[in-house]
């Protein structure tokens, strides 16, 4: 399915800033003496030392370092709280709670039913949200903070950009609509599913199910700053260690742009041959846009790209 968006969301969102309810994301509170050691022996990135109000984005891959899932992790006093692909609660949960052995305390809770999570994107998103009576909102990356809006308590994450800025929002399930009223009222665009999915296909970012599958390795989809390279053992490590020390992937994730919409899953072809595939589309005031991987030798040589026999696609930073 190719997304949409129409001009005055792609207005705000080059302009202002956008919210868009991502609820849909699989939420789990972790606790127990053993939530961070856990996490960091199975995943890519070094999160042993979280200290309360820090977070950081890791992965879970399998054996042969194949992406199972991206987690953000934001880390409290004496609980994690977890985010996680779309539609992928349960399996994620079984192969966590197969990590842990018996010495571990390690207590795994499903909250998505009863979280929201709301994105915030755009060049103006940080003033909003002061505006709007958030207090600290100069973050780090993946770091939060807790808030009170109108008596509505709600934690606000700094997450990946989209045009610039990019912010999560957390409250419960029963105070969302407030807090949507609240934050458009405060000059924050409503942005539904098709609109955030052209943004972040324009602006390069990957998504569970789409770009991150048992297909690919987290370099490949440019997770690099999800990678610890000095943190020793995780599963998958190995591979990928190997592949970031020789400095040469198989393919590399890219943006790509066409003068027609192309389909999800179509394979991109140069000089006749498979040399990739269309992982999203969508279509928006700046044409057709999409994501993909290529092989990454085709890449440096700067072969023509094609979809089907003749759309050209072009790669793009």
């Amino acid at each position: 399915m190719t997304s949409q968006i129409h001009d005055d969301v792609n207005r705000a969102a080059q302009e202002t800033a956008v919210l868009v309810d991502r609820s849909q994301l699989a939420c789990f509170k972790i606790s127990g003496a053993s939530r961070l050691d856990i996490l960091h022996r199975i995943s890519t990135n070094a999160v042993k030392q979280l200290p309360p109000g820090a977070g950081a984005a890791t992965v879970l891959t399998t054996n042969i370092g194949r992406i199972i899932d991206r987690l953000i992790l934001y880390a409290d006093s004496d609980s994690v709280t977890m985010l996680a692909g779309e539609n992928h609660r349960d399996p994620l949960a079984r192969y966590l709670l197969r990590n842990v052995f018996f010495q571990d305390d390690f207590q795994l809770a499903d909250v998505t039913d009863e979280t929201a999570v709301l994105a915030i994107y755009g060049p103006q998103s940080q003033t909003l949200l002061t505006q709007a009576g958030f207090g600290e909102t100069d973050l780090p990356l993946h770091h939060w903070r807790s808030a009170d809006i109108n008596g509505i308590p709600a934690t606000l994450h700094k997450t990946d950009p989209i045009n610039d800025d990019g912010y999560f929002i957390l409250c419960s399930t029963n105070a969302k609509d407030a807090l949507q009223t609240h934050l458009q009222a405060n000059g924050i665009t409503p942005a539904d599913e098709a609109a955030f999915d052209y943004l972040r296909i324009a602006a390069g970012l990957p998504r569970y199910g789409r770009e991150l599958t048992l297909d690919y390795i987290p370099l490949e989809a440019d997770l690099w700053a999800d990678v610890s390279f000095n943190k020793g053992c995780y599963t998958g490590q190995e591979i990928i260690a190997r592949l970031e020390s020789r400095g040469r992937l198989a393919k590399r994730l890219v943006k790509l742009t066409t003068q027609v919409p192309i389909t999800a899953g179509t394979d991109i072809l140069a000089d006749g041959k498979s040399v990739g595939t269309v992982t999203s589309t969508a279509v928006g005031p700046l044409g057709a846009v999409a994501l993909g991987y290529v092989k990454t030798a085709v890449l440096d040589e700067k072969k023509a790209l094609t979809v089907g026999e003749e759309t050209a696609v072009t790669p793009s930073s």
